[in-house]
């Protein structure tokens, strides 16, 4: 397990002059500079660092700055674990999102302006990001992209079967469904998405969420971090040290108690129960062990 560093840049107040903006300056700084400006499921722009004294470091922070004030954004840093394949086969509970496969002009969901309502912060602790947006009507899907090569050119024998959604929300194909519901894991909460061509829900993927949430830990988190019980968040993130030159360590491994969980095995540890979803053991055995395509691991949770 290694240590990386990540800087997210969210807008406070979502919208497409303000993403086209920051598009534009994230074009500019990647090509010059060596750590990368990334965008994250159109949630947010990222950069990951895994030295902090990196060369380019202080330019890092000039620039965040100036696109802070420029365009109304948040920056936001923390650090993460890099897992090796025993931490993943270790873990109590493994997150799982899917391929990114929008490019512009072609999203997968069409209707997402119209599903999603605009994200609104926690009524308990003021926090906001895409997650936050609640769900009103099922999503509207290009059925056709599933079919095809990702953005990098990655292609997908048989179609794509995890898939990022807007709102980090997660689209399944029926095999690997099929797969989840053959075994019985327990938790799944399935919703219909509606097939573009036909406007009648799909045949072939899903949408899917868990039936439980899990938003904060079963016991003392080590760091002594403070989770929102309302919506999860950490409510005591350090941020940039008061010279802005390092950025915190790594936040204590997440750790539940069994009568948090229960018998369910897939979890959420977003409010929404349809965002941040993690498999248990033996349900991540059959999602990744079985190599359906788009598959993408996150983080971990522990007993």
């Amino acid at each position: 397990m290694t240590i990386e560093t990540s800087i997210n840049l969210i807008p406070e107040q979502p919208n497409e002059a303000t993403w086209v903006a920051l598009r534009h300056r994230a074009d500019e700084w990647n090509r010059s500079h060596r750590h990368h400006l990334a965008e994250i499921s159109g949630i947010m722009m990222q950069f990951r660092i895994s030295d902090s004294s990196a060369a380019d470091y202080a330019e890092i922070r000039d620039f965040v700055e100036d696109v802070e004030s420029a365009l109304g954004l948040k920056a936001y840093s923390a650090s993460r674990r890099i897992y090796n394949e025993q931490d993943y086969w270790d873990a109590a509970f493994v997150e799982i999102g899917g391929a990114c496969l929008d490019r512009p002009g072609r999203p997968v969901v069409l209707n997402a302006a119209e599903a999603l309502e605009r994200p609104v912060p926690c009524s308990k602790c003021g926090w906001q990001d895409a997650l936050n947006a609640l769900q009103t009507a099922p999503f509207l899907i290009d059925e056709s992209i599933l079919d095809d090569a990702n953005p990098e050119g990655e292609s997908a024998s048989g179609g794509w079967d995890c898939v990022a959604l807007p709102g980090g929300r997660l689209l399944v194909s029926k095999r690997l469904l099929s797969e989840l519901r053959s075994a019985d894991v327990r938790g799944l909460d399935v919703l219909p998405v509606l097939a573009a061509e036909t406007g009648k829900e799909s045949a072939r993927a899903f949408q899917l969420g868990a039936s439980k949430a899990v938003l904060v830990p079963g016991i003392r988190h080590a760091s002594d971090e403070t989770f929102c019980s309302s919506c999860g968040a950490v409510l005591d993130s350090a941020g940039l040290d008061e010279r802005g030159d390092s950025l915190f360590g790594p936040q204590a491994e997440f750790r539940v108690s069994h009568e948090q969980v229960g018998e369910q095995e897939l979890v959420s540890r977003h409010p929404s129960r349809a965002a941040m979803l993690y498999f248990a053991q033996r349900a991540y055995r059959i999602v990744y062990g079985r190599q359906f395509n788009g598959v993408r691991r996150g983080e971990i949770i522990q007993f």
